[in-house]
């Protein structure tokens, strides 16, 4: 396809709901992202939308993480290249956005 787009083409995934994964699940979709992008020029763009304080549980159940890292987090930030978060709307926020 690149050939006659004659341009890279890029793969964007959305991956988001691990929370209503098993722990093993989550720690398997992570595993699969670091694999698929260990190489430099994957086509790959993963969105990762996910709530730490649920996955690093998971992740810490599983020993997935045996020799990579000493926590939950530090596996995150292993894994994520540009980290964000969106804070929590309060109730009053959301009524002037309704407004």
């Amino acid at each position: 396809m690149e050939v006659f787009e004659r341009r890279q083409l890029r793969v964007v995934m959305e991956i988001t709901a691990l929370d209503l994964c098993l722990p093993e699940k989550v720690a398997g979709v992570l595993n699969a992202v670091n694999t698929l992008l260990s190489d430099a020029h994957a086509p790959f763009i993963f969105i990762l939308a996910v709530d730490p304080s649920v996955v690093v549980p998971c992740l810490e159940q599983t020993g997935c993480m045996k020799g990579l890292a000493d926590n939950g987090y530090l596996f995150l930030s292993r894994s994520v290249s540009l980290p964000f978060s969106i804070p929590d709307v309060g109730a009053r926020s959301r009524l002037r956005c309704l407004e």
